[in-house]
């Protein structure tokens, strides 16, 4: 049995996953609606992420855990390239954005999205803007 500090920890976890992927806000924004450090928030994000990956993976099994992991993976590893520009960002930018689509849909954190999403103008700056503050974050 948790503390009532790492009950509180983990409610900030969730919130902050949830405000990021169901709210879609961003890391900046999020930490001012709470009141708190960008850095912290990114920390909560991290934590929180990667425990509802291992919750999720001990509920529905290696499958899923291994589908996470490589949404994981291709959310992490492509973050430079779209950071950097060049001719393969927007092509790694919609890699990202199916696969955050994919990871919060195993974990349930929201609503389905419309049949057909078409990659927009609007989804690739969000997702370059994500990139550089990622990128700024992990740096730090």
């Amino acid at each position: 049995m948790g503390t009532h500090n790492e009950t509180l920890a983990r409610q900030r976890e969730d919130e902050v996953v949830l405000l990021y992927t169901r709210d879609r806000l961003t890391f900046r924004e999020i930490a001012e609606r709470l009141e708190a450090d960008v850095k912290n928030v990114h920390g909560a994000w991290k934590r929180g992420r990667d425990r509802l990956h291992k919750e999720a993976t001990e509920s529905f099994g290696a499958y899923v855990g291994e589908q996470l992991a490589t949404c994981k993976q291709i959310i992490d590893g492509l973050m430079p390239m779209v950071a950097a520009g060049g001719v393969h960002a927007p092509k790694a930018g919609e890699a990202i954005v199916r696969a955050m689509d994919h990871e919060a849909k195993l974990l349930g954190l929201y609503a389905p999205v419309k049949a057909n999403v078409q990659i927009t103008d609007e989804m690739t700056a969000r997702i370059k803007a994500l990139a550089d503050e990622f990128a700024q974050l992990e740096d730090a």
